[in-house]
């Protein structure tokens, strides 16, 4: 937590580097525009213009530069991780370097692929419940809950696992069951509310988004959350978010600048994932010796002259209530409630 502290408060630095090592996926959730980006680059007959996820030898760098730059936490995540068969090298690298490691995945080869994160410190599954994991990611249910409860049986983890759930019109008769259920496979759980991300433009949001006919529904589901979390249920929200959530109420003053630092597959910088403002790229900002070592440091180079750039975006921004960014928002904000109600970091 000092060094969280000191990077974050002193340096002015983000903490964590949230990291898109692939751009493959094996589901087609209909809320997520990646797989679609996918399709449309593998249909472009130029292969030079076709878009590459980068090399094990230049995610190594990528780390290296994030540890040189103060980063503390290195998070693995879409499309779809577990595709990737050098997984178990990053994420030891990563370690290496004195990270904590992080992975999001759907959770679908999470029973195959368990042998192969012993250098991953905390799993998130993506999980909407039983009717809606269905019908919102064509995904069998049945299948992922299978991998948590073997990954939560398994031993292998010195750490939590996560089932991570998006409030939607789709399962609010679903959420409080699958805490449930959490519950009673020992795992823990999160849940936020689904938000239309601006660089998700051909997203069909109208069937996703809380109608207006739902609204007495969604604020008895979070006001049942925020109830369990005070009798011990394993939700890892603080209770300031989880009102927040429920009163439709925006972040405020917000702190991405010093929690999180996006990296896309291709090794372009964002700093807020949400308005999807590439900042520049690292690996072309950065100069390394014949012996690896860093000699410019490219994230420290995007992140001097994108300064304005990312003070205006946060200026000029309404607010949401994107689950990872407001809570550590809140904990940078001093709410002394989510230090204590936020058990995931």
């Amino acid at each position: 937590m000092a060094k969280n502290a000191w990077q974050m408060k002193i340096k002015r630095k983000p903490t964590i580097l949230s990291h898109s090592i692939n751009s493959d996926c094996n589901l087609r959730c209909v809320f997520c525009d990646e797989w679609k980006k996918k399709l449309s680059s593998d249909l472009i007959s130029d292969s030079s213009s076709k878009k590459s996820d980068v090399s094990l030898e230049d995610i190594f760098k990528i780390i290296d530069l994030a540890r040189d730059f103060g980063i503390l936490s290195y998070n693995a995540w879409s499309t779809e991780p577990l595709l990737r068969k050098d997984l178990p090298e990053i994420m030891a690298y990563a370690k290496s370097a004195g990270m904590k490691t992080f992975m999001i995945t759907n959770g679908l080869l999470l029973k195959k692929r368990m042998n192969d994160l012993s250098d991953v410190d905390y799993i998130s599954v993506s999980m909407d419940g039983p009717t809606a994991t269905r019908e919102i990611r064509g995904a069998d249910y049945d299948k992922i809950m299978d991998g948590i409860r073997f990954a939560a049986e398994s031993g292998q983890l010195n750490n939590p696992l996560l089932m991570n759930c998006v409030i939607s019109s789709k399962n609010l008769d679903e959420v409080v069951d699958l805490l449930h259920s959490a519950k009673d496979l020992g795992v823990k759980m999160a849940v936020e509310p689904v938000y239309l991300f601006k660089r998700m433009n051909e997203t069909q949001w109208d069937d996703l988004m809380i109608q207006d006919d739902q609204q007495e529904q969604f604020i008895s589901v979070m006001n049942q959350l925020i109830d369990l979390k005070k009798k011990g249920y394993p939700i890892i929200n603080s209770k300031t978010y989880l009102k927040m959530v429920r009163d439709q109420k925006p972040i405020s003053n917000c702190k991405v600048n010093l929690s999180l630092l996006a990296i896309d597959h291709s090794a372009n910088v964002y700093n807020c994932r949400i308005h999807n403002q590439p900042l520049g790229n690292i690996l072309s900002e950065s100069v390394f010796d014949e012996n690896g070592n860093i000699q410019v440091n490219g994230i420290t180079q995007v992140w001097n002259k994108s300064k304005s750039e990312r003070m205006n975006l946060i200026h000029d921004c309404a607010g949401c209530q994107f689950f990872g960014y407001s809570e550590l928002t809140l904990m940078n904000n001093y709410n002394l409630e989510s230090f204590y109600g936020y058990e995931w970091l």
